[in-house]
């Protein structure tokens, strides 16, 4: 007897696991005893309908060559004709009902059949968004002349909602990864190390800034345990304490706490732990009710460096002109920066007074805060 509820908790396991189909599928090639089974979401495109997504058996995966020899979209016949639109609602189709018996694509679709080892075809339709349609195709063995009963297209249709549901939460889920990604892509070209922890300062993400910070780092790093830790006992003590604090104001409400860790002067490293609301993201118990917090570094003795040709295009500055502006911003005076460049203080005065009338500011200052306020000193070259 087929079992309706095992093979509903294997489908709605796949979205989280691709590998999962192949497993559904094998379960219909029994329950229908055919020798294929096949899921697509087929659209029409320039008179003809294509496949944008579609899973398959083991064993059709297994002769996946084949298969793709005789029925890719631009070769199988049943894509070349449309006697019902995609916006049709559910629906149990046969060959006789595609095709005409002297049909010439008819009697090409059996000779394909017969080469791939296919025989009956059953398929299950039902309409998506965008005239999209997902379709549940379904071959017997070549030589089982039985037709498809009563009971399996009842099934089909059956099981169409599901596979249909199934679908959208993947194709949610893969929305949620890619976006995910993209939005680490981007805090990744931040020149700020930026990282989240749970309240008791254990790590759980963190940009490539501050992976590579963390590495470095003789004030502050990840700990055997992944938890945030300084050379200083005391310091470790208020800095979990902040985050502790951070991570447990679920509403985002408390102020941000800012901390120098290591030196006391001018050399300690400025972090800054502010909390991560939840309630933006969901109020439900089915998130996790362990709170984050946010933590930003910045280490006063980094030099990023300011590339010449970005300082270029965005203030018009030549390669020398650049050199200098970047030299100035990160604390050089014109004779060091002559020295090093090996041109004379003549010269480099001469560059100082283009770039500022270029940048528009009378003063050596405001020229320096132009530089620090930049899109390219924010970003990572």
């Amino acid at each position: 007897m087929f079992r309706i509820n095992q093979l509903l908790l294997d489908l709605y396991s796949c979205p989280t696991g691709q590998g999962r189909w192949s497993v559904v599928l094998d379960q219909l090639c029994n329950t229908f005893e055919v020798e294929s089974a096949v899921i697509q979401i087929i659209h029409p495109d320039k008179g003809q309908l294509r496949s944008r997504w579609m899973v398959r058996d083991s064993r059709s995966e297994a002769a996946r060559a084949i298969h793709d020899t005789y029925f890719s979209d631009d070769v199988n016949p049943r894509m070349r004709v449309r006697r019902q639109p995609l916006s049709a609602g559910q629906s149990i189709t046969r060959d006789s009902d595609i095709f005409d018996p002297d049909d010439p694509l008819l009697s090409d679709l059996n000779t394909r059949l017969a080469a791939a080892g296919l025989g009956r075809y059953l398929g299950a339709r039902t309409p998506m968004a965008n005239d999209e349609a997902l379709t549940l195709v379904l071959h017997r063995r070549r030589h089982d002349a039985r037709d498809f009963s009563k009971r399996e297209e009842g099934l089909a249709l059956e099981l169409l909602p599901h596979l249909q549901q199934a679908i959208q939460l993947k194709d949610t889920l893969l929305d949620a990864r890619r976006e995910t990604h993209y939005l680490h892509e981007t805090v990744d070209h931040l020149r700020l190390a930026a990282l989240t922890c749970t309240a008791d300062g254990s790590l759980c993400w963190s940009n490539s800034t501050a992976q590579r910070f963390l590495n470095r780092s003789e004030i502050l790093w990840q700990n055997a345990e992944g938890q945030l830790t300084t050379n200083s006992a005391r310091q470790t003590i208020a800095l979990r304490a902040a985050i502790a604090r951070a991570a447990q104001d679920r509403d985002g409400v408390s102020d941000a706490q800012v901390l120098a860790l290591g030196d006391t002067g001018a050399n300690a490293l400025h972090v800054r732990v502010q909390p991560l609301e939840s309630t933006a993201i969901s109020t439900s118990d089915s998130f996790s009710s362990e709170g984050r917090a946010l933590i930003v570094i910045v280490d006063p003795n980094s030099r990023p460096s300011l590339p010449a040709d970005l300082l270029k295009q965005l203030f018009g500055l030549s390669p020398a002109e650049s050199r200098l502006a970047s030299a100035l911003c990160f604390g050089s005076t014109l004779n060091e920066y002559a020295t090093h460049a090996g041109v004379a203080v003549s010269t480099a005065r001469y560059q100082l007074k283009q770039i500022m009338a270029k940048m528009e500011v009378s003063k050596q200052s405001q020229l320096v805060q132009r530089l620090c306020t930049s899109i390219v000193f924010r970003m990572q070259a």
